[in-house]
């Protein structure tokens, strides 16, 4: 039996620290779960190739689950988005009350796209001869049908992909014989039992177009071991070496990473009030208090979430634990989209490549605040496209957290160059800090068949 993957740092354990909470975490956060996939291979130029990419585009984007909007992006018979992602392109649609279709954007005359965007209509209808198709996919309309009675009409229904829906997403998968989503996502739907993503809606939305492959930014998300060198503001109350990886599944994975503990090198040498200090300074000034000299800073912070955040959002978060109200508990789904379980950053990512350039990207951000239970309106936001240069902070939405993903996205423009410049056909990756990674590229090799 391997032992790669079983070294720990010698701080405290994620597991260590939740036990000392006094409100005990859900059951799914005590859940440990590694196991080593293996040393994959990960040549750089899977990173850079347009030959890589066009892998993808074959064996990938068509065969796999993957998110395409939210439910709330549809919320009336007709409401339609497009997805689009390297040859793939869809509509999704709302055809009725509790029914939501996926249909192949292509006209089937000449193939033009029949819908751009997102809106609301009653009929498809190809701009350029007019043939239309009803919302559930039967052909409609042909112009000048004289000259068509070689078409039979029963037959040019617009394809289908598959759909499934989870916590207020609206998930396709191209592939005719796919499997189905719940075995696809297994464990997730049980994590995120007692966190329903369906009770939340679109607070934020935006996306910015990165200089680099859509893998690579990517992948800056999958680990903590960037905390320290990236993002130094956080090193005296984020956790970076102890946090907890799992591979829950064959295509999920999970990070947790303690809040109100600092970085492996401050462990032992910053008071539990500087953290304190320090990391209530999230929250609008007037929920936050001075700190008493003997707190334990974890359940002061808890406190203070709990206050703050029940107020700002008109919710009860009272019941909470200290791991739901702190924590980074971050999954990620095969193969680019990642929900977050807890509250003290209520996110979503998606990836995805920037038309068929491998060396550019588009990466998402959707915040999901709790929809209020005082009665107080709340709107679906509207997405924002960002280009390369535009900083995340100039999102509605994201003023605060920006300069965060500022940190890390700046990176990736590095890592593109770097990678195109390197000599060794290789990245090194850590056994354990960055398994995330390794576990990702065993999944893509099995499904581009380089296994």
């Amino acid at each position: 039996m391997s032992t790669r993957g079983t070294a720990r740092s010698a701080g405290p354990s994620y597991q260590s620290v939740i036990a000392e909470d006094p409100t005990p975490p859900p059951a799914s956060l005590r859940v440990e779960q590694f196991d080593w996939p293996g040393d994959t291979r990960v040549d750089r130029r899977r990173y850079t190739s347009r030959e890589f990419a066009a892998l993808e585009a074959e064996h990938l984007w068509p065969k796999v689950w993957q998110m395409a909007c939210r439910l709330e992006h549809l919320p009336e018979v007709g409401s339609f988005v497009t997805y689009e992602v390297a040859d793939v392109g869809l509509i999704v649609v709302r055809t009725g009350a509790d029914t939501i279709k996926a249909f192949h954007n292509s006209c089937l005359h000449r193939g033009t796209t029949l819908a751009e965007g997102e809106g609301r209509v009653g009929v498809f209808r190809c701009p350029f001869h007019a043939w239309s198709w009803n919302l559930d996919g039967t052909l409609r309309t042909i112009p000048a049908e004289w000259d068509f009675g070689h078409v039979d009409p029963a037959s040019m229904a617009l394809p289908e992909a598959a759909v499934a829906l989870w916590g207020g997403f609206v998930f396709v998968n191209p592939d005719p014989q796919a499997e189905p989503f719940e075995h696809y996502s297994a464990p997730l739907a049980e994590h995120f039992a007692e966190h329903p993503l369906d009770d939340r809606y679109l607070f934020a939305h935006a996306g910015r177009i990165i200089e680099a492959n859509w893998k690579a930014t990517l992948e800056a998300f999958l680990e903590t071991y960037h905390v320290a060198a990236t993002h130094p503001h956080t090193v005296r109350f984020a956790n970076d070496n102890e946090s907890q990886t799992d591979t829950l599944g064959p295509n999920l994975t999970r990070m947790l990473e303690a809040t109100g503990v600092p970085i492996s090198a401050l462990i032992g040498k910053v008071s539990d009030r500087e953290i304190a200090e320090k990391a209530q300074r999230v929250l609008p000034r007037r929920y936050q208090q001075p700190v008493p000299d003997d707190v334990r800073a974890r359940t002061f912070l808890a406190e203070r979430m709990r206050e703050g955040l029940s107020e700002l959002w008109a919710v009860d978060l009272s019941g909470l634990s200290e791991a739901e109200l702190l924590d980074t508990d971050q999954y990620h789904l095969f193969p680019n989209f990642f929900p977050w379980l807890g509250v003290y950053l209520p996110i979503a990512y998606r990836f995805r490549p920037w038309g068929d350039d491998p060396q550019r990207s588009l990466m998402e951000i959707m915040v999901l605040h709790p929809k209020p239970t005082d009665g107080r309106p709340y709107e679906t936001a509207s997405f924002q496209l960002l280009q390369a240069d535009e900083s995340w902070s100039t999102a509605r939405g994201l003023e605060q957290l920006g300069m965060v993903f500022d940190q890390d996205t700046d990176n990736l423009v590095r890592v593109q160059r770097g990678l195109r410049f390197g000599r060794r056909d290789e990245v090194t990756l850590g056994d354990y800090l960055e398994i995330r990674i390794r576990h990702y590229h065993h999944r893509l090799d099995r499904q581009l068949g380089l296994s």
